[in-house]
């Protein structure tokens, strides 16, 4: 049967090619979100934040692109002057309820976002987490010897290890000691 050609047949058909894609078009933005989760999670993305924001914009485009859209097919759809048909009204009804579907693909794009966002933020806050680990440790160990510094570093004449010929020496010892006792208690308590 041919379409009989008139102007809501032509309009139905003309947003009907402008839309023809976009399904494909939101996979391949999907596709690209979860490269960047895989880039996230090995550990690989440099430019992370530069590759989110590019990609929350687009998908923020759509969304409103497709409500935009939805809303013209809704008023398409209503045709209060009574100029198109019956039939082209639900043509038009159609488009707003595939726009409608569309835009709840740009929602859940978002939302995949903030997933890889939040994940991106684990991993960073894991990194850091090891990093203040091991300077924790470097202050533990060494922290005593702050402690032998600053009273040795006083100077008062009365301190009998200054005028005895062992008493260098005795402060190096006591100061192995203390670091070696302060890293066997961090590897037995699995700090390290």
């Amino acid at each position: 049967k041919e379409k009989k050609h008139t102007l809501g047949r032509f309009f139905a058909d003309f947003l009907e090619e402008i839309t023809e894609n976009d399904l494909y078009a939101l996979e391949q933005l999907e596709d690209q979100i979860e490269q960047l989760e895989d880039a996230v999670l090995a550990g690989k993305e440099a430019r992370f934040n530069h590759h989110m924001m590019a990609l929350r914009k687009r998908v923020s485009v759509l969304y409103r692109y497709y409500a935009q859209l939805e809303n013209v097919g809704q008023i398409l759809q209503e045709n209060e002057n009574g100029f198109f048909t019956a039939g082209e009204a639900r043509l038009f009804h159609l488009f707003s309820e595939r726009m409608s579907r569309l835009q709840s693909q740009t929602l859940m794009l978002r939302e995949y976002l903030m997933q890889v966002r939040e994940a991106y933020q684990s991993q960073v806050d894991i990194r850091q987490n090891s990093i203040m680990k091991v300077l924790t440790v470097v202050t533990a160990v060494f922290m005593p010897l702050t402690l032998i510094t600053g009273w040795y570093g006083m100077n008062f004449r009365v301190m009998p290890e200054l005028e005895w010929a062992y008493g260098y020496p005795l402060v190096i010892a006591v100061s192995v000691l203390v670091v070696l006792f302060c890293i066997w208690i961090c590897k037995r308590k699995k700090f390290w």
